[in-house]
């Protein structure tokens, strides 16, 4: 684990990518705090979550309620939800947020096609680039677009592959990859400024409808 403890608020941590991230980063030491649109469905999401923890032998506590409760005493905050709520959800926990705060951006903007499922790039450039518009007080960085939710939600077993993390600040990128490393074998690789989450999240389709297409729905990527 890094050199300190970090408090991280996941948004939309009930669903489907944050219980995952939840559970390996309390692994790793960290305070994680789960959030929702609706306060019973965290405190439940959460109390699960800790059973999980305790049938490992964990003792820990997720703190849980709504988004804009959470998240403002995080040192960084993971936006764990569909692209379509990005830009209400911003609104909504903008006022709340502490200057400087870290903002993680896994969030992939998709459409289906008949032949699967294809990019749908905002007039930012990118998800990440949209969010740190919407957000001028933190500090956005990109990261996780690669990484099956199912396997993060597979503990205690490890999780392999590289995640490319995208970013203009250095100090809160070196944060994220600190965090990436946090989880068991999952590399992290300095992707360069946030205007290189296009590419990330242009990847992330591919690699959805290709692993259904092969039989293979968890498919990560290895840079050798």
């Amino acid at each position: 684990m890094g050199a300190r403890s970090l408090r991280i608020a996941l948004i939309g941590g009930t669903g489907h990518q944050g219980p995952g991230l939840a559970l390996r980063w309390a692994l790793a030491g960290h305070e994680v705090l789960i959030g929702s649109r609706r306060a019973e469905k965290a405190k439940r999401v959460a109390g699960e979550l800790s059973e999980r923890l305790k049938a490992l032998g964990a003792e820990y506590e997720f703190g849980h309620g709504l988004n804009q409760d959470v998240v403002g005493e995080a040192d960084v905050i993971v936006f764990t939800i569909p692209f379509v709520g990005v830009k209400p959800t911003c609104e909504a926990l903008k006022e709340r947020l502490r200057p400087g705060v870290i903002a993680i951006s896994p969030v992939v903007p998709m459409v289906k096609k008949d032949f699967g499922l294809m990019t749908d790039l905002p007039p930012e450039g990118s998800a990440a680039e949209l969010i740190a518009s919407l957000l001028p007080e933190a500090k956005v960085v990109s990261a996780f677009h690669t990484v099956s939710a199912n396997l993060l939600l597979n503990v205690p077993e490890p999780v392999r592959g590289d995640v490319v993390v995208c970013g203009d600040d250095v100090d809160a990128k070196r944060t994220v990859m600190e965090l990436v490393r946090d989880i068991p074998e999952l590399r992290p690789l300095d992707g360069g400024p946030l205007a290189y989450s296009r590419a990330l999240e242009m990847l992330t389709p591919l690699l959805i409808t290709m692993g259904k297409r092969i039989g293979q729905p968890d498919l990560g990527v290895k840079f050798i």
